[in-house]
């Protein structure tokens, strides 16, 4: 399931598309989502192209101001659900929207309602009145037709004994079938300020699962970066190798996306451990700026990766400028200049900032606005301002 975030100050810029994420996932992958969409201090997101989604919870999210963990927390009780149970979880939302007044449900009684389907009965294929109505006849449900002989029963009319039955139980219809409680309580595993702990991948800065190279048989581990020797001593025991020398990388995930795309299976273990070391050391705002240097691509291997970590000096970082319109605005403020004056109506803010942005030889990225202070050692530059524009990083 898809979810678009976008921070709404800078909607109103076309540039801008915020930061797509497939949920569940993990904490790191949802806190570097945010990282991407640049909310400013006090401001505020919203979710959108809830693609994937069913329709029905599509809809609510979009009228709601909805807060991307609890959003998380909802696609794992989806995912948990399954599809072939959607339109009984369906049933029981309008069941309980129905008993309050038809008030829709929030972010917490939708994942709440996920915890008590049992609460509720669904019968497929009973979309209106009159199935409910015949449904009931032909069952003898309705404790009122209990002792009517046949004859009786066949000139009922069944839509109206449906709908009786539907207002009686407090029922809904949805397109798939028919909903009503069954018996009473409600089971609260989300109580609006505690969310229910997850089951999702891992959050550490660097995952790897290993294999043995010659003896695959042997299965996979898993292990989280940076760890003790002795833990990848007893990975290597796991696998039945005598070193790591002997084992190779079949998968990695990371809190740093862009490392996952680009660590080989023959890396260093030893390696990406002591880089998984510098990396959860970095304060925050210094770890963005990494992931901006790495989208740069002035890097070729993990030993490079590495180095980076003690070149980031030898850039220049600006997480605030989101797109050439934006940047072109605040090149003109910092000048003294008030853009709302009705002299700037027809400026073209976009190419003015377009043009200072070649100008101070920066680049875009999905962080942030990057520089070259200064070529780092071992490394090679980035291109000329032309080249680098013509490869821009588009935000997500």
């Amino acid at each position: 399931m898809w979810v678009t975030i976008l921070a709404t100050e800078y909607e109103k810029y076309t540039e801008y598309h915020g930061a797509t994420l497939w949920l569940p996932t993990t904490m790191a992958a949802i806190q570097d989502a945010m990282e991407q969409v640049r909310v400013p201090e006090n401001g505020s997101y919203r979710l959108t192209r809830l693609d994937g989604w069913p329709k029905f919870l599509a809809e609510r999210l979009s009228r709601m101001e909805a807060d991307i963990q609890e959003v998380n927390v909802l696609a794992a009780q989806i995912e948990q659900i399954g599809r072939e149970n959607i339109s009984w979880y369906e049933g029981v939302i309008g069941c309980v929207e129905s008993e309050r007044g038809d008030r829709e449900c929030s972010v917490k009684d939708l994942i709440n309602a996920a915890g008590n389907l049992d609460n509720f009965c669904f019968l497929p294929w009973i979309v209106n009145d009159a199935d409910l109505g015949e449904n009931a006849v032909n069952g003898g449900f309705v404790g009122m037709l209990q002792g009517l002989p046949d004859e009786v029963l066949a000139f009922l009319d069944k839509e109206k004994v449906g709908a009786y039955l539907r207002k009686t139980e407090n029922g809904v219809f949805t397109k798939e079938g028919y909903c009503y409680r069954v018996k009473e309580g409600w089971q609260e595993i989300y109580n609006g300020q505690n969310l229910p702990e997850q089951e999702t991948e891992s959050d550490a800065i660097i995952s790897v699962r290993l294999e043995n190279r010659k003896h695959p048989e042997y299965g996979k581990v898993w292990l989280s970066l940076p760890c003790s020797t002795e833990k990848m001593a007893l990975a290597c025991d796991l696998l039945h190798a005598e070193s790591l020398d002997q084992c190779r990388l079949r998968e990695i995930r990371s809190a740093v996306p862009i490392l996952e795309k680009k660590i080989q299976f023959y890396d260093d273990v030893e390696v990406l451990n002591e880089l998984a070391e510098r990396l959860q050391q970095m304060p925050h705002k210094e770890l963005i700026k990494y992931k901006a240097v790495l989208q740069l691509g002035c890097w070729k291997n993990i030993e490079e990766a590495l180095l980076l970590t003690e070149r980031l000096d030898s850039y220049v970082f600006d997480p605030s400028q989101i797109s050439y319109e934006h940047y072109g605005r605040k090149c003109l403020e910092d000048l003294g200049v008030d853009c709302s004056d009705p002299a700037f109506r027809n400026f073209d803010f976009a190419e003015y900032g377009m043009n200072r942005f070649d100008a101070a030889g920066m680049r875009k990225t999905n962080y942030g606005w990057i520089s070259l202070a200064q070529k780092p050692e071992l490394l090679e530059a980035p291109g000329d301002s032309q080249q680098m524009r013509g490869n821009d990083f588009q935000m997500m």
